[in-house]
């Protein structure tokens, strides 16, 4: 929701399902160029497969017009008593980013709600501190951990040490170990994952429609023509697949094209290189009329300040929008972005856990996500992060009987 300083195989954020639908399909070239960081490929990306640049743009311009409404749907509300005497641990990847500290704040809030004891410990934007992090909840004999834009892959060994303790484990913004970018293995170590509906077969399904949908607003508000540098942060799989949503959409747009995708890690962010990166890149590839950003970290720290004054008037697609980048939207100095509530993940990662120890199915979460820009659907307090119509607060104690 969200999602770092370590080199990874590739792992970006994917959201597309309801773009998918529009019948989209891609072919896309991709060629790395390694500049002296070693951080920056430049890609480009032609449309292929069936259809046309009219037709893609016609589709796209549907899709932002739902996406507009939203997509958030309602919880399953079937009964599940809440389990009794349980303590957890919500190990965030660092507190310091809204992308890790709102879920996990979420996940606090939801559990005291339904009656848990929970702590959570923070990374810190240290992945050295992940391992340590999980072994200090076993240490603790919590009866879950909740992991937070931790992938499975990068804490193997300490969950098959959970695993083996009887400790349940779910995740947010994670995947795990038997996904392809996420260790490519054949053995699950999450007891259960959130379910994000029947619509969406999976989690990467669900990440790439997100990605899909940034994409379309893209190519719609462009009219079919834009120049995109991609902001790419390769150390979490959840920006993987959200960045091939986005990716295979624009292939499909017949006009739209990725310029270029610039990686950035968490150790960027923590040297305060990510703004110099972002401005290199700028001038690296002046026909570039928007950028996209992996997360709201990365535009406020990073994508904002690097565009100073903007005089080459760059739009920017935000990351999950925070009430910090809708601020921005405000200000005009980005233009829209994908919002998503990330405290309701918290809240889901919860009801997940306690299925678990109801021992039933994970539950429809109902989260979806809703565009915002200037125009649309921007709370009127600065300081207000995008609330959704659904009152899942009072569903998920509904559902686990608590008042």
């Amino acid at each position: 929701m969200t999602r770092k300083g370590m080199t990874r195989k590739g792992t970006l954020i994917r959201i597309g399902g309801v773009l998918m639908a529009s019948g989209l399909v891609l072919a896309a070239c991709s060629s790395t160029n390694n500049s002296g960081s070693g951080s920056t490929s430049t890609t480009t990306t032609a449309g292929g497969g069936g259809g046309s640049a009219a037709s893609a743009l016609k589709a796209a311009v549907a899709a932002t017009t739902a996406g507009y409404k939203g997509t958030s749907g309602t919880v399953g509300p079937k009964s599940r008593p809440a389990a009794k005497n349980k303590t957890i641990a919500i190990i965030s990847a660092g507190q310091l980013a809204d992308s890790n500290s709102v879920p996990s704040n979420g996940a606090l809030e939801a559990a005291k709600a339904i009656g848990w004891n929970a702590t959570i410990y923070d990374a810190q934007l240290k992945p050295a501190m992940y391992a340590p992090l999980v072994r200090q909840a076993i240490a603790a004999h919590v009866n879950g951990i909740i992991l937070d834009a931790i992938d499975c892959d990068t804490v193997k060994q300490p969950l098959e040490e959970a695993k083996a303790a009887g400790i349940a484990v779910t995740a947010m913004y994670a995947f795990d170990c038997n996904d392809p970018h996420a260790g490519g293995g054949t053995t699950s170590l999450f007891s259960a994952v959130t379910s994000y509906g029947a619509q969406h077969a999976n989690l990467d399904a669900f990440t790439e429609s997100y990605g899909a949908d940034q994409a379309n607003y893209v190519i719609a508000k462009s009219n079919n023509t834009a120049k995109i540098i991609a902001v790419q942060d390769p150390e979490f799989t959840v920006l993987y697949y959200t960045l091939k949503g986005f990716a295979d959409t624009i292939a499909a747009s017949h006009g739209s094209q990725i310029v270029a995708t610039l990686d950035i890690t968490q150790e960027d962010i923590l040297d305060g290189n990510v703004k110099t990166k972002i401005q290199s890149e700028i001038l690296r590839y002046p026909q570039a009329n928007w950028i996209k950003s992996p997360f709201t970290y990365a535009t406020t720290i990073g994508i904002v300040p690097a565009l100073g004054a903007n005089p080459n008037h760059l739009s920017v697609m935000g990351g999950e929008g925070f009430h910090d980048e809708l601020d921005l939207v405000r200000q005009g100095k980005i233009t829209a972005t994908n919002a998503i509530s990330s405290n309701w993940t918290g809240w889901a990662s919860v009801d997940t856990l306690n299925s678990v120890f109801d021992h039933q199915k994970s539950a429809d979460s109902g989260i979806g996500w809703t565009l915002v820009d200037a125009t649309h659907n921007l709370p009127t307090d600065p300081n207000e992060d995008f609330t959704p119509l659904v009152d899942y607060k009072a569903e998920y104690k509904k559902a686990w009987g608590v008042g």
